[in-house]
């Protein structure tokens, strides 16, 4: 049918000249969808790794520590991850000391302490828990630190706003346990251990 059509209407409908243009408009959708997901998929794992970064950093912090921990010690650690994390999300915390009871076969909690949302733990709880905990000896405390942060994507494609949650438990490095301080007096009499 081209070839009945007068020379310059065919010689215009056989032109290749502005193909390129229409394929750029079909495929720049998909090429910034694919931009746009790639920047959000590494900036959740970079906001994954962040946050279990700083759990270990609490936890090996914590782990060293000879003194008694307070109220205030709990606070500049959660300050320490809400500055490591630097985002404008929400971030919580929870520092626990766990221990080990071989007669009833279960987990205690000598103390815990949470910033920024989430319930103290309980025996409980922490015993729902256990496949999470590692084997411990009856004289052995384990310190357990939980981090979370919510994760909102900057661009919709495809990954829903959640929340990372990250477990870490770190053995004292003394060998004894980690006492908290209620009171804040410095008195070991008063100390949870």
């Amino acid at each position: 049918m081209i070839k009945r059509l007068p020379g310059a209407l065919a010689r215009r409908l056989r032109a290749e000249e502005g193909s390129v243009t229409v394929e750029a408009v079909i495929m720049l959708p998909a090429l910034i969808w694919c931009y746009l997901g790639t920047f959000v998929f590494f900036d959740a794992y970079r906001a994954q790794t962040v946050n279990i970064k700083t759990g270990y950093t609490i936890g090996d912090t914590l782990s060293r520590e000879q003194t008694l921990i307070t109220e205030r010690y709990i606070d500049s650690l959660y300050e320490l991850q809400t500055l490591a994390v630097n985002t404008d999300q929400d971030v919580a915390l929870r520092v626990t000391v766990i221990g080990y009871d071989a007669d009833e076969d279960a987990f205690t909690v000598a103390w815990s302490r949470t910033r920024g949302g989430p319930d103290e733990l309980d025996a409980a709880t922490v015993n729902a828990a256990r496949d999470r905990i590692p084997t411990m000896s009856e004289v052995d405390h384990t310190i357990v630190v939980e981090t979370w942060v919510d994760y909102a994507p900057a661009f919709q494609v495809g990954i829903d706003p959640f929340t990372f949650e990250d477990f870490v438990t770190v053995r004292p490095r003394s060998g004894g346990t980690l006492c908290f301080d209620p009171v804040g007096d410095g008195d070991i009499l008063d100390a949870l251990c």
